[in-house]
């Protein structure tokens, strides 16, 4: 009798899970909020330094650890956290009805655009395994290097004017580099401890003495003539250069500390706000996103609209362009967007970073909300288990809350004056935002680019394959 009764039990349990509609919360009815489209603009993962040995060196000349990959490639490790990441934005999607309850959506639910770079490649690529584990999908790549929708002014299309350029750099420093100095002086005085000697050439560039600090090299907004290119130099922009190293390293190695053994996460919070306070000053500066981030602001919208040049973006749920940090820094600035994330300071974009536009369809009503979303510290820190589930179905789906996923993403308190806590628009007030961002800002001309084939994509990582194992960094410095 009771062995009946439990089989008559375990029967109307499949019953009713069969019956589970197959498309999460989206489905609850049609008086419920329903989210119909993402469009995404993520930062490549976890790379190697760009910065030459030789530059390293007169940053410091202590022994720089060496990388398992060439100078700005995404590393295996990188790869790694970048999947782990979108499969649990995966689980998000599913649980929210954006994707499908499946292994693998079907072809054109997913659009994925990378700039051309090997870390934005290779991180396409890890992106699309995290959503899709059979490693059915793709990405597109433009046939132009420097691709001009993710660096129009390296690729020639804008050009930076040296004096409205500068001049919007230091109004957003607050009009005064000492002073930005002066809010960043406890930490530049850290990282003198951390990084020195400083090497000599670095002291006779700036006509000082050979033993002088980090915190002696004075300031300046540096624009190239030619208008490719600006910057900050000198103190700021070198501690700024380091903080980010040692993120990377801290990411990179989760057995050491980063910084030569000195920075763990207690001294990593410390350092990082040099890095973001500089790095906003530069490309936060109005003049300087409207040059470098209004195409980009221009194709997210157009996605989101559904109407794009490109058919792919319009018929795809969700749509992710994988670019740079120094895209979502642009884009963000163009809409008075802020955020902030645990572990970071405000307005932080660490690598895997995303920021999101979502479409919440209810009635006739159309609402668009921003997100941000990355791992903290502590989760591109973590080592992984080797041991991984397979994803099948409803029960192989991702959950937020599942807390085994230590390199999960996680959401930032996202702000857009005049709202307070949430940035939350109506499709029509978020399209005149935009409109309002783009007004007279000059669009780069842009193409409908080709789909990697496969075997383009296992080409591209081909380095990435050949280094599966991660190590410890080497002594030895590659000059």
């Amino acid at each position: 009798m009771r062995t009946a009764l439990r089989f008559t039990i375990i029967c109307l349990a499949c019953a009713l899970l069969c019956q589970v509609p197959q498309t999460g919360l989206a489905q609850q009815g049609d008086d419920q909020p329903r989210l119909t489209k993402i469009v995404a603009l993520t930062r490549h993962g976890v790379r190697s330094p760009t910065q030459s040995a030789a530059t390293l060196a007169q940053w410091s000349t202590r022994t720089w650890p060496q990388w398992p990959v060439p100078k700005g490639h995404l590393t295996p490790r990188g790869a790694r956290l970048v999947t782990s990441m979108w499969e649990d934005m995966r689980g998000r999607m599913l649980n929210l009805g954006v994707l499908p309850d499946a292994v693998c959506p079907p072809p054109g639910k997913i659009f994925v655009r990378a700039d051309v770079d090997q870390r934005t490649r290779a991180t396409a690529k890890a992106l699309v395994d995290g959503l899709c584990p059979d490693g059915s999908l793709s990405y597109a790549v433009s046939g132009q290097s420097p691709d001009p929708l993710f660096h129009p002014v390296q690729a020639g299309v804008q050009r930076f004017d040296p004096a409205s350029v500068a001049a919007s750099i230091m109004d957003n420093a607050g009009g005064d580099l000492d002073r930005l100095h002066e809010d960043n002086n406890t930490i530049l005085t850290h990282m003198q401890h951390l990084s020195a000697p400083l090497g000599a050439e670095m002291c006779t560039r700036y006509n000082l003495p050979p033993t002088c600090g980090l915190t002696d090299l004075p300031n300046s907004v540096s624009v190239e003539a030619d208008g490719s290119g600006a910057g900050l130099s000198g103190a700021l922009a070198t501690a700024s250069g380091m903080a980010e190293i040692f993120l990377l390293e801290y990411a990179q190695w989760p057995d050491i500390s980063a910084g030569w053994g000195q920075v763990d996460g207690r001294v990593l919070r410390e350092v990082l706000p040099v890095h973001t306070s500089v790095f906003n000053t530069v490309n936060r500066a109005p003049v300087v996103a409207r040059l470098k981030g209004a195409s980009l602001l221009s194709e997210m919208m157009a996605a989101l609209e559904g109407t794009h040049r490109d058919q792919r973006c319009n018929v795809a749920s969700l749509v992710v362009f994988v670019g740079h940090d120094t895209n979502i820094a642009n884009v963000g600035a163009l809409l008075g967007v802020n955020w902030q994330i645990a572990g970071y300071p405000d307005n932080a974009t660490p690598p895997g970073s995303t920021l999101l536009f979502e479409l919440w369809e209810q009635g006739n009503k159309k609402e668009v909300r921003v997100r941000f979303f990355a791992q903290t510290p502590e989760a591109l820190h973590a080592p992984f288990e080797e041991q991984r589930l397979p994803m099948v179905g409803l029960i192989a789906k991702p959950q937020l809350t599942d807390p085994a996923r230590t390199h999960k993403a996680t959401a930032a308190q996202v702000t857009a004056p005049p709202v307070v806590g949430e940035a939350r628009f109506s499709l029509e007030d978020f399209s005149k935002k935009v409109s309002r961002a783009l007004q007279n800002a000059p669009l780069a001309p842009q193409e409908v680019p080709p789909l990697r084939l496969r075997a383009d994509i296992e080409a591209d990582s081909a380095t990435a394959a050949t280094l599966k194992t991660e190590s410890t960094p080497s002594t030895t410095v590659t000059r």
